[in-house]
């Protein structure tokens, strides 16, 4: 490991005048700095997630008693209607938990590397990950997939400063077998906490009906 990389991961007193003068210009932030600031967007995004996914729980539940209320009052097109609108309601449920859980991940692979050799490693699954989950949200949660693509952005520049101090290549690699297996996981997570709250939504409607 370079000798100068305790000294890259805090900011430096002492440094040679040239460089000084290039910092005045063009300030770059402390690494640890910078990867604290990456930390606190990603646990702001798993938070607004977890927030629009409440949102959108409740909104499945008024829309899913309407239709038993249409149905109840004998309103089959409006049913029909309140169905469909339901339906596209709980793709962008689904992603929506895709994305937190997702974010999750990544964000606990961040917490639990104890030096810098693991936290350089995580970047790759890490940077990847937000790729994906800002490419899944971009057609229902534009909004948020933006805040993802801006973090993805500032991770990217951290790599960088990781791969640059370093002096390993291998940190840009373009691939993650550590990534997909965590996207996969995050699919089948949010698919079977939908299905478990659609039994829990079935079960209370049949209460209701007794």
């Amino acid at each position: 490991m370079p000798d100068d990389l305790p000294k890259r991961w805090q900011p430096e007193d002492k440094k040679p005048i040239a460089e000084k003068i290039k910092e005045q210009v063009t300030p770059p932030p402390p690494l640890k700095e910078r990867l604290d600031l990456a930390k606190r967007r990603l646990l702001e995004e798993i938070n607004s997630l977890e927030r629009i996914s409440k949102k959108l729980e409740a909104k499945d539940r008024a829309l899913y008693e309407a239709i038993l209320k249409a149905y109840e009052n004998h309103e089959p097109q409006r049913a029909a209607s309140l169905a469909g609108e339901l339906a596209e309601l709980r793709k962008i449920e689904q992603k929506a938990q895709y994305g937190k859980y997702a974010l999750e991940k990544a964000y606990t692979k961040i917490e639990i590397a104890k030096d810098f050799g693991e936290i350089a490693a995580a970047m790759v699954p890490i940077n990847q990950i937000l790729k994906h989950v800002k490419g899944t949200l971009s057609e229902f949660l534009p909004a948020s997939s933006n805040t993802i693509g801006e973090l993805s952005n500032l991770m990217t520049e951290t790599m960088t400063s990781f791969g640059n101090i370093l002096g390993d290549s291998s940190i840009y690699s373009p691939t993650s077998d550590e990534a997909e297996k965590i996207l996969k996981e995050a699919a089948a997570v949010a698919e079977s906490r939908l299905k478990d709250r659609l039994q829990q939504l079935g079960g209370e409607s049949q209460e209701l009906k007794e």
